[in-house]
């Protein structure tokens, strides 16, 4: 992936739906309340933790989340995104150094071959 589609990515990540939607307590904003159906990798991810033990949250049940839990997730969201997002810069900024390494070293070989 070059350096310019991944910075185009980065960019394309967004905010939380809009505050006058309604986010379900269990998914957050990714069923829309039952309306929109589960991603298939969501429910994977869930029934493999379930598998694990782990508490999940049902997959067939809905409850909007009260104004607290909104806080709560708006605040993870934040959270996580800005976390992604440095990760990612980190990333990038490696791809580009390592990607301007290797034009140093292809320029090199030129040179030695005696090429143009």
């Amino acid at each position: 992936m070059s350096a310019r589609s991944l910075r185009t990515r980065l960019n394309r990540l967004g905010a939380p739906p809009a505050s006058e939607e309604k986010w379900c307590a269990y998914h957050g904003p990714a069923c829309e309340m039952g309306a929109q159906p589960l991603s298939e990798l969501y429910r994977m991810v869930i029934e493999a933790k379930q598998r694990q033990g782990q508490e999940v949250p049902p997959l067939d049940e809905h409850r909007e989340m009260t104004p607290e839990e909104r806080r709560q997730y708006k605040a993870g969201y934040g959270e996580a995104l800005a976390a992604a997002k440095a990760r990612n810069e980190g990333i990038l900024a490696e791809l580009e150094a390592e990607a301007e390494a290797q034009a140093v070293v292809e320029e090199a070989a030129r040179r030695v071959q005696g090429g143009p």
